[in-house]
């Protein structure tokens, strides 16, 4: 930036040297004979102010007036054959906008510049800067000037190297300063997350806990005794002396009652999944899904390859596809549910798809949309990856990837 600064000082030295000498040195010398081109008139000017002309990195000067004549040049060398005193040469784009209204413009030559641009024979590396001047009959000239390149950058150095030192000292004290502060951050925001992490394992393991309590309570007490009375059903409805008509009743009432401890089952399996081992992903799934007959979702389980994962892998796919399957039949209104689990050997993937009513993802979320939020940093804690595909009227998609234990 200090650079930048220098260069840009250095630029807007030499514009400022041209518009002193355009305005002080010459245009007060400018008479209606020397615009006319009048050869007395211009020797008075070049002993008038030739001299003071030749300052600084300035090489040589042009004076044009309107349609590109030539009025004057301090020129030397090849550069004065190639101008003649009288010759029109088309002025510039740049060069018209300044004669015509006012200001200075700049242009850097190099050897790309074409002899219709350059038509002043000035080396390349030469920066030309043109300055709008009015002699003293009100008529408009341009005056330019060419300055060294060489001299400019040498111009920027000086500028520039007082400010370098104290530009590496600032820098150095701010390393100074902030890669502690920087440390004391990174430490604080590890600490965070580690911290994050810690909260959301305890969220799960207490939300795990309650739900295995209230899991085993149904198992234990509503479940048997729905159980004991269907047995209890079963054999009075097989009794010759009941009557035929209560009889029938009877087996009714324990068709329904069966159903319902399929139902029960089914919830005690969403509520809280055993934990499992691979070989048992397969109808730890099929149970996962039995909810969603009673809602009129076509539900279907695939599990391909996956007897080489390891029970924590089996349970983590499981317990994400509890989350997917809830929020499927609770939320998408879909028709079928599909849920896949296959394996190349090395990578599990799980996909729970549905063709329900679907969502944006980045869009805000309710509270009961916040299962597989938390699944996905259980997730990357076992090195996969949890993404979820969906847009209004096209489903949703649950995708999970995790490396296969050896």
């Amino acid at each position: 930036m200090a650079r930048q600064a220098a260069d840009r000082e250095a630029r807007a030295e030499a514009r400022s040297i041209n518009e002193v000498l355009a305005e002080s040195v010459v245009a007060p010398a400018v008479r209606a004979d020397f615009v006319d081109g009048n050869t007395g008139a211009l020797d008075r000017f070049d002993r008038a102010v030739k001299y003071r002309l030749e300052v600084g990195s300035v090489t040589h000067v042009n004076i044009w007036g309107r349609g590109g004549k030539l009025i004057y040049t301090t020129a030397s060398g090849e550069a004065r054959e190639r101008l003649r005193l009288g010759v029109k040469l088309p002025l510039t784009g740049a060069q018209q906008r300044v004669l015509r209204d006012g200001g200075t413009g700049e242009v850097v030559l190099g050897d790309d510049v074409p002899f219709a641009k350059n038509p002043t024979g000035a080396a390349s590396g030469t920066v030309q800067i043109f300055t709008k001047l009015i002699a003293r009959n009100g008529t408009p000239l341009l005056f330019e000037a060419f300055y060294s390149l060489d001299d400019l950058e040498q111009r920027r150095q000086q500028i520039y190297q007082p400010f370098r030192w104290i530009t590496l000292s600032a820098l150095a004290l701010l390393l100074i300063l902030v890669t502690p502060i920087i440390w004391v951050l990174t430490r604080d925001v590890r600490r965070a997350g580690d911290e994050r992490e810690r909260l959301l394992q305890t969220g799960l393991d207490a939300s795990d806990a309650e739900r295995r309590r209230i899991a085993r309570d149904l198992h234990d007490g509503v479940v048997q005794d729905l159980a004991g009375t269907s047995f209890h059903l079963a054999g009075l409805a097989r009794d010759d002396s009941v009557a035929p008509q209560v009889r029938a009743q009877m087996t009714a009432a324990n068709d329904s009652l069966r159903d319902s401890l399929k139902g029960l089952r089914a919830l005690l399996a969403e509520i809280h999944p055993p934990e499992i081992q691979a070989d048992g992903l397969g109808a730890a799934l099929g149970d996962l899904i039995a909810p969603a007959a009673a809602v009129g979702v076509s539900a279907s389980v695939s599990v391909i390859g996956a007897d080489g994962a390891s029970d924590e892998i089996a349970s983590l796919v499981l317990r994400v596809a509890q989350e997917a399957v809830r929020n499927a039949l609770r939320h998408a209104q879909a028709s079928t549910l599909a849920v896949t689990v296959r394996s190349d050997g090395r990578i599990l993937t799980l996909e729970v798809v549905d063709d329900g009513v679907g969502f944006t993802p980045t869009a805000p979320r309710s509270a009961e949309h916040y299962g597989l939020k938390g699944m996905s940093s259980l997730v990357r804690d076992r090195g996969g990856e949890l993404t979820v595909t969906s847009a209004p009227g096209e489903g949703t998609e649950v995708r999970l990837e995790v490396e296969q234990d050896d």
